[in-house]
């Protein structure tokens, strides 16, 4: 139960710094998901159906609380805490967010949600098919994955070694 309050915790900072800070680190109109990168290592901490179900609640607080189309980020989030979650290692939670493929997990459950995120959102902008999959889809993922360093590297700090 205190993991989930700690979860609610991380939540609420992040939310704050997903509407304050981010926009300031914005290159290009292209900005990180750091409520994605939660969605992710909670699907590997606790499995795919927790994992769906935050993202679920992320997505819908994000929705709420950023104001973009209620709704997207909670249809999107379930979908990358659902992608996410099948990479969840029963016997040892803690094994991909140590190793290499938690970069790899959080580029495969952003490329999915930015698919459909950005899809949806951008449908009906004077934005070409090519921009929005190029500058929109495949740079918002990489640049989530470059901010997700931070906590890979946090997690290897606390074993003191990096597993390939």
């Amino acid at each position: 139960m205190t993991q989930y309050v700690r979860y609610a915790v991380v939540l609420i900072l992040l939310l704050v710094v997903q509407a304050t800070l981010i926009p300031f680190i914005s290159l290009a109109g292209v900005t990180p998901d750091v409520l994605l990168i939660l969605t992710v290592v909670i699907a590997l901490r606790e499995g795919q159906i927790p994992g769906t179900i935050a993202g679920f609640i992320i997505g819908l607080m994000s929705d709420i609380a950023i104001g973009d189309f209620l709704g997207l980020g909670a249809l999107t989030k379930t979908l990358a805490g659902f992608t996410a979650g099948y990479f969840y290692n029963e016997m040892n939670p803690m094994q991909v967010l140590t190793t290499y493929m938690f970069i790899l997990v959080v580029a495969v459950a952003g490329f999915v949600h930015n698919i459909i995120y950005f899809a949806f959102l951008l449908q009906g902008f004077p934005v070409s098919a090519l921009e929005i999959v190029i500058k929109f889809m495949i740079g918002s993922t990489l640049y989530t994955v470059i901010v997700s360093l931070v906590l890979f590297f946090y997690y290897n700090s606390r074993t003191g070694v990096i597993h390939t």
